[in-house]
């Protein structure tokens, strides 16, 4: 008798409108945890297609010399930003910023290919990286500075790339190679692709 009462008492206007909240708060969750967590991800995914035709282009060209193009890293890159690693030894005359005749080709060539893809990339910062400092030895960043600057006019200057899509950033050694500091590979050049959603003319 007192269990028919109970139902018999229930609103049934109160509990359609307890469902559709729960629904509700369920759906908010649902949304929140998609846009928390999914947002690197579809930032990787909408730069997809032009990453893909930027790769394929540099593994066709028969460059004299391929960079190595780096895993996904946070450095604070733009989403989608590609880094493509030309080592310095052979591509520099000694511990100058003066490129070497097999260095100013492999760049050239590099950047032609990129200049090929020129709708599917926004702007390419070039990265000079030198080794580590020990301590009490000066940091480098003048030598990482004119290193980024040279290979930037090998691109604009032979390469066919607008001066306008370029950048220059001298990082010294304050990002060794890996994370190993003192090693020969921190003497490189980071190539920096930047993506857009929409080509550039």
């Amino acid at each position: 008798m007192s269990t028919s009462r109970l139902r018999g008492d229930t609103n049934p206007y109160i509990a359609f409108s307890d469902l559709t909240l729960n629904l509700i708060f369920v759906l908010i969750f649902f949304i929140g945890g998609i846009l928390a967590v999914g947002q690197a991800g579809w930032d990787q995914v909408k730069y997809r297609k032009a990453q893909e035709l930027v790769v394929a282009a540099v593994r066709r060209a028969p460059l004299s010399v391929r960079p190595q193009l780096l895993s996904p890293v946070q450095r604070n890159d733009p989403p989608g930003a590609q880094r493509w690693v030309f080592r310095s030894e052979n591509m520099f005359v000694g511990e100058s910023a003066v490129l070497t005749p097999e260095g100013e080709t492999a760049l050239v060539d590099f950047a032609q290919v990129l200049r090929s893809q020129k709708k599917n990339w926004k702007r390419i910062r070039i990265e000079g990286h030198t080794q580590t400092s020990r301590p009490n030895t000066p940091e480098r960043w003048d030598l990482s500075a004119t290193r980024a600057s040279a290979v930037a006019a090998a691109f604009y200057l032979r390469g066919g790339i607008s001066p306008n899509r370029l950048a220059v950033a001298a990082r010294g050694g304050q990002t060794p190679f890996n994370g190993h500091k003192f090693a020969p590979q921190n003497e490189r050049v980071e190539i920096v692709v930047e993506y857009a959603q929409k080509s550039t003319p």
